[in-house]
């Protein structure tokens, strides 16, 4: 099978030489290079694969949205990330005959990618996208689900599936999702009841927190299969082309922070860019900042590192608790500072999950962590 043959290929003579920098030197020539020379053997060998999935199902009516090619206008002009990626862009997904036939058209492209270990950005239309790629992992025990957004978009009664309501039947597809979390959320948007629509362990982080620091997020991503990450997130002020930004919200530091944790994640296999509105007239800032929340991401992945996977490279520490039976294994990385809690399951096979420093002084104080609770009963719950 040809994957390209799903795509309109990208022209990127439009993009070139648009911008302050010599083509040479840009994002855009590096993705143009390994695009040029795909053919149906080396696709195996690429690192990331960019496709644009222009679909708003929130217009009024069923149309195209030009949504992707205009990130990429703005992407391809940002200078190269100075390390050598195999990274190449699809062009734009057809579209299918419905709503529910572009979704399954982007679960095949998305697992086709995950089969060849190649991590898929996705530059789309509504975030309602999000629910083809999570059916793309139905079949992994431990699928976590990240989304970056201000509210929580879950149905409040009988509705048509969209962008404002996707989560429901991405929890009813996937009841036995192993974890979700929502980041940059405003506890004025979200009643705490509506949490218990939601599926599996649960880390969400109040914009307040990600304003008091931006790091306490950090671990989050690094437990995440997909990240989904609406540009309605952000302050209107800083995009006010979203479709459902607000006047508070990320900032723009902080929205190219949270898609580098993103990037540098080496279990995020999709990264999804969703909610400009194509209905608005676009004014730069909006794309200029969608582009490098982009080329953070890629920034971040050309920076991965093995993480727990070699775990010969880490500290190890066990601590003993009360009334816990066997000690709780806490690993860290002497470099980055960064921290994972071990589990073995009952067929011995080990298991590695982001925490924090906090969770280990509170081990070591003789307090069970809450996450490390979680995480076992969940754990227990998918093994037996």
């Amino acid at each position: 099978m040809d994957i390209r043959f799903y795509f309109e290929p990208v022209d990127f003579n439009k993009y070139q030489n648009q911008g302050p920098l010599n083509w040479k030197h840009t994002l855009g020539a590096t993705i143009e290079k390994s695009t040029v020379s795909l053919n149906p053997v080396n696709i195996r060998n690429l690192q990331v694969a960019i496709i644009g999935a222009p679909f708003n199902s929130s217009a009024k009516t069923s149309e195209i949205s030009d949504i992707p090619d205009k990130i990429r206008a703005e992407l391809y002009q940002l200078a190269n990330t100075g390390a050598k990626i195999n990274i190449a862009d699809f062009g734009n997904l057809k579209p299918a005959v419905s709503l529910k036939g572009n979704y399954q058209a982007i679960r095949d492209i998305i697992d086709y990618f995950n089969e060849l270990k190649v991590v898929t950005l996705v530059l789309g239309g509504s975030q309602d996208l999000t629910l083809g790629i999570c059916e793309a992992f139905l079949n992994e025990k431990f699928f976590s689900l990240t989304v970056v957004d201000s509210v929580l978009d879950i149905k409040k009664g009988r509705e048509t599936i969209g962008a404002s309501n996707y989560l429901s039947s991405v929890f009813n597809s996937n009841p036995a999702i192993f974890q979700f979390n929502l980041v940059g959320y405003q506890s004025h948007f979200v009643p705490q009841v509506h949490f218990a629509k939601t599926q599996g362990i649960n880390q969400h982080i109040r914009l307040g927190n990600i304003r008091d620091n931006v790091n306490n997020s950090e671990p989050v991503f690094r437990n995440s299969d997909v990240v989904s990450f609406d540009m309605g997130a952000l302050k209107l002020s800083e995009a006010p082309g979203t479709v459902s930004g607000t006047v508070n919200g990320l900032r723009s530091e902080e929205a190219c922070q949270l898609s580098k944790f993103a990037g540098l994640s080496n279990r995020v296999k999709s990264f999804g860019l969703f909610g400009i509105d194509p209905q608005k007239e676009q004014k730069p800032e909006t794309l200029q900042l969608a582009a490098q929340i982009a080329w953070y991401f890629i920034e971040g992945f050309q920076n991965r590192d093995a993480g727990p996977d070699k775990t010969e490279e880490l500290l190890s520490y066990q601590v003993h608790m009360k009334g816990v039976e066997y000690p709780v294994v806490f690993l860290k990385n002497p470099v980055t500072g960064q921290w994972w809690m071990e589990f073995e399951t009952y067929d011995k096979k080990k298991l590695h999950f982001a925490c924090t420093n906090d969770d280990y002084i509170k081990a070591t104080d003789n307090e069970i962590p809450e996450i490390w609770m979680k995480f076992i009963q969940k754990i227990d719950e998918i093994v037996k």
